[in-house]
């Protein structure tokens, strides 16, 4: 049998292989981390802090980590030429943005804020409590970034100021704007939970969804809202997308063509990330509303549909099979939860 090309050759570690293991601290694999909280950090010395990689989903375009701050300390400085977007999963506090020659922009958050960090700025980021751990979960492209340029000095000490992506003083926080149907462009979400969503019917029956624009950041992200008794179709497209519950309890589906499906269950909290074109669904078991944060793709202002590959795509709920709704309303019914009329009627 003729195998594919790439496993004829050993191509040995990568350059962002060989930047994790430099940093010294845990990296997990894998589609799904069950509890961002209690997922096992390392001591992080370019940080400051502890924490931990998660290159999930088996590619090298963008990945994430877990930091945490310990009460009453901050993280050391850092500047990095490449695009970073963060959620709070655990705890409040201050980050502190500048570039060489302006004053700092500083701002506070708390649990369930997300906000990106303007490319190459410097930054740091403070616990503001003497008593509780700050938790935050980061996606970025750096895998991207160092496997193009393989030089560290190239993207962690690099001089240049994109001075047309930072907002200075009080225009850092009075940059909010709602461009157009589920697309807002800001620098900072003070709580993913209790941000206004516009409908997405495409995406399944009763769901709400907003994608952002963060600090003028190329990086894609979004907020998804199921209601009870709601779910989304099905839906593929390419590497990269990682997803952190904010809010609720329900399960993943995935499975690739020619593949067996998968059920994965999750609370706020639980991470995925599924593979390159690998199908998934999200599901609502319980009897509040379930939100995500998924950070994937080209943000809505720079982002190229039109070269999108035509297999990303999805699934129109009677077309997929029928046994995965039938479980979903068996699994509702256990719960107690009642089904969204919409979704029954079609």
């Amino acid at each position: 049998m003729l195998l594919p090309f790439r496993e004829h050759l050993d191509f040995g570690p990568t350059p962002y292989d060989q930047l994790q293991a430099k940093e010294g601290i845990p990296v997990v694999k894998g589609n799904v981390v069950s509890d961002v909280l209690t997922v096992p950090l390392g001591r992080w010395k370019r940080m400051g802090a502890w924490g931990c990689f998660l290159n999930l989903s088996n590619q090298q375009q963008t990945d994430a980590y877990v930091c945490e701050i310990t009460p009453g300390s901050e993280t050391l400085p850092q500047r990095h030429l490449f695009e970073e977007i963060i959620y709070i999963a655990k705890g409040r506090g201050a980050t502190s943005v500048w570039q060489d020659d302006g004053a700092k922009v500083n701002f506070e958050w708390a649990a369930g804020a997300i906000f990106a960090i303007p490319l190459n700025s410097s930054y740091q980021h403070f616990n503001g409590s003497r008593d509780e751990a700050v938790r935050l979960f980061a996606g970025t492209t750096l895998p991207r970034m160092i496997n193009i340029f393989h030089n560290e000095d190239f993207i962690f000490r690099n001089p240049f100021n994109f001075r047309d992506r930072f907002h200075a003083g009080d225009d850092f926080l009075r940059y909010n704007k709602h461009v157009t149907e589920r697309y807002w462009e800001t620098n900072l979400v003070p709580d993913v939970n209790r941000f206004t969503l516009d409908d997405f019917p495409m995406k399944g029956q009763g769901v709400r969804h907003m994608r952002y624009t963060l600090a003028d950041t190329t990086y894609g992200c979004h907020v998804s809202e199921f209601p009870p008794g709601c779910r989304s179709t099905f839906h593929r497209h390419g590497p990269g997308a990682v997803i952190i519950i904010t809010q609720g309890e329900g399960y993943v589906v995935l499975w690739k063509d020619g593949e067996e499906r998968t059920r994965h269950e999750f609370k706020a909290g639980t991470i995925y990330s599924p593979d390159d074109l690998m199908w998934h669904g999200h599901f609502n078991t319980g009897k509040g509303t379930m939100r995500h944060f998924a950070v994937r793709g080209d943000s809505p202002k720079y982002s190229h549909d039109r070269f999108r590959n035509p297999l990303w795509t999805m699934i129109p709920l009677k077309e997929e099979p029928p046994e995965i709704h039938r479980e979903y309303l068996e699994t509702l019914k256990r719960n107690g939860v009642e089904t969204a009329a919409s979704i029954v009627d079609d």
